[in-house]
């Protein structure tokens, strides 16, 4: 019996290394939210006095929304139903391009495209976004294999 209706490389991707990433970037909002919030932007240096309880909220809610995907990532690429694992790769890529565009809101159109400028969080942010949203739409368009299995196909046929 079938795991998944992705092929392997999008299940290793989005149903493991991806929710295994996400579930990491939980941990840190929570244990290290004055670093995370200070990390969004380069050369940024936070005090105590800059990071006020509404960052702290916000940052750990961050926290609970990647604790969230990370499950759903794992519940939608665990299921042998092709569709849902389509729908929300279509979802998942279109948020892929929302979020480098808050980056790039964020950063401004100078910063944005000086790489020399970005830090190790900005990397990550746009480069693995930008990767992922490749890579999602390669899976959705059949690139790595058809989405579904065999079994599920003869039984639509019958």
């Amino acid at each position: 019996m079938a795991l998944s209706a992705l092929p392997v490389w999008p299940l290793v991707l989005f149903g493991i290394l991806e929710p295994a990433s996400l579930t990491w970037a939980y941990f840190i909002t929570f244990f290290q939210p004055q670093q995370y919030y200070a990390d969004q932007a380069p050369n940024t240096t936070i005090t105590d006095l800059l990071f006020t309880p509404n960052a702290l909220s916000l940052t750990l809610q961050l926290g609970n929304v990647f604790l969230l995907l990370a499950a759903m990532a794992v519940i939608c690429c665990f299921t042998t139903h092709a569709e849902i694992a389509r729908r929300y790769l279509i979802a998942v890529a279109l948020a892929d391009l929302g979020h480098i565009y808050s980056i790039y809101c964020a950063l401004g159109d100078k910063v944005f495209w000086d790489l020399n400028q970005w830090n190790v969080m900005i990397y990550s942010n746009i480069g693995v976004s930008a990767f992922l949203h490749v890579n999602r739409l390669m899976t959705v368009t059949g690139m790595f294999g058809r989405l579904g299995t065999r079994e599920n196909a003869t039984k639509k046929n019958r």
